[in-house]
């Protein structure tokens, strides 16, 4: 695969994340050499300005570094039980122009039913993300189908319009983080599982990362994010030949979940990790024909 700017991320040098244009023109191939994946790599071009990370600041969360402590030493994220400030007018703004640009790859998708449920204020954002902060993402779904709207669509836009609010939130708390372990397969910022994992550096050490605010967390190579399974005879990889060296599927015979994980010298960028999930879709799509699933 000619994605240049993936060998910045996946496996070389110190430099800075490629600008915004760079993005899209590697996104553009990607699209063309993978055309069963063109719409949502297409998609995903398009959001590239509003995924980016936020230059203002975000709305502020007084967390106390004793509780703080406390929270994660039982397992409990540190936004669990606390109020999110949302700034809904630039949440409403995010999730009409990702409906937007999904009408536009994909016009058979519900997209304009989405964008008038939060027209309407038929979605309330603080109710959702009191939902995904709450540990209660099934919340999200029951909801929009109560308002005959697609779930899984609709979770996936709340993550994106949620993504550079999130990223930015999780980047004020992570000095709250510093000097305590994390050994759960949900993120410690906010609860969420992760989008994909990382073997990252020299020693391979394995790292998860969190879809919805970037956060990462070391975790044991033995161990199924999901049930905690260490058993090695139900623990394996899917690959596609020639590609095991950068991107595979770690796979669960327990509870049927994967995550993939990819080769990298150093921690992605949060943008960089939605670019790479839309790189491996065919990871997705092999592990959905073995009866994978991402996650409970």
């Amino acid at each position: 695969m000619a994605l240049s700017f993936l060998g910045k991320w996946f496996g070389g040098g110190r430099g800075t994340a490629p600008a915004l244009a760079e993005v899209r023109t590697e996104l553009d191939r990607l699209a063309a050499e993978r055309p069963a994946f063109a719409a949502p790599v297409k998609w995903l071009r398009q959001l590239l300005d509003d995924l980016a990370p936020l230059t203002s600041p975000v709305p502020g969360l007084i967390l106390d570094p004793t509780r703080a402590r406390e929270k994660l030493a039982s397992g409990v994220p540190l936004l669990r039980d606390e109020r999110v400030p949302v700034d809904g007018k630039a949440f409403r703004k995010r999730w009409q122009r990702a409906c937007a640009a999904l009408q536009s790859v994909n016009p058979e998708a519900s997209a304009a039913a989405l964008a008038d449920a939060v027209k309407r204020k038929r979605l309330d954002p603080e109710a959702l993300v009191g939902a995904l902060v709450a540990g209660r993402p099934e919340i999200v779904h029951r909801r929009a189908e109560e308002l005959s709207l697609d779930p899984t669509l609709a979770a996936s836009l709340l993550r994106f319009a949620l993504f550079p609010h999130f990223t930015a939130l999780a980047a004020s708390l992570s000095s709250l983080r510093d000097g305590t372990a994390w050994e759960r397969g949900y993120c410690p910022t906010c609860g969420s599982w992760p989008l994909l994992g990382e073997f990252r550096g020299l020693d391979q050490s394995r790292f998860l990362r969190c879809g919805l605010c970037g956060d990462e967390w070391q975790v044991s190579h033995l161990r199924c994010p999901f049930c905690d399974c260490r058993d090695h005879e139900r623990l394996s990889f899917l690959h596609v030949e020639g590609e095991e060296g950068k991107w595979r599927a770690a796979v669960c015979d327990q509870c049927r979940g994967y995550v993939k994980m990819v080769a990298t010298l150093s921690a992605l960028p949060p943008l960089a990790l939605l670019v790479a999930d839309v790189t491996t879709l065919h990871l997705d799509l092999a592990a959905a024909e073995r009866g994978y699933t991402q996650g409970p």
